[in-house]
C-alpha cells in the first residue's frame, strides 16, 4: 500500500500522504497560488484541465499530476500569439 503520492506544482515535486487532494489544498502548498490565478492540472496524454477549489484530484491515476497556474483571462496551454 502506498504511503505517499508525488505530484508537481510549477515543476517542483511535492509529496502528499493523501491520495485525494483538493484544488484549495494545492493552492496552499509552497509559495501558494493566489485566487486571482486559475489552477490547472496536466496528466499524461491529456490537455490541461481547470481545477476549482472544491475539485478533488486523485493522485493515484497513472503518471504524475502536474499543476500549474495562469492568469484567469488566459486559455490553458496558451502563452500568447505566435508571430
Amino acid at each position: 500500500m502506498k504511503t505517499h503520492w508525488e505530484f508537481k506544482i510549477e515543476s517542483v515535486t511535492h509529496k502528499s500522504e493523501k491520495q485525494i487532494i483538493t484544488g484549495a489544498e494545492v493552492r496552499q502548498i509552497g509559495p501558494g497560488i493566489p485566487e486571482n490565478m486559475d489552477l490547472f492540472v496536466k496528466r499524461r496524454g491529456k490537455p490541461g484541465q481547470l481545477v476549482k477549489n472544491d475539485d478533488q484530484i486523485d493522485l493515484d491515476e497513472p503518471g504524475i499530476e502536474k499543476f500549474y497556474s495562469q492568469e484567469s483571462s488566459s486559455e490553458a496551454g496558451f502563452y500568447g500569439p505566435i508571430i
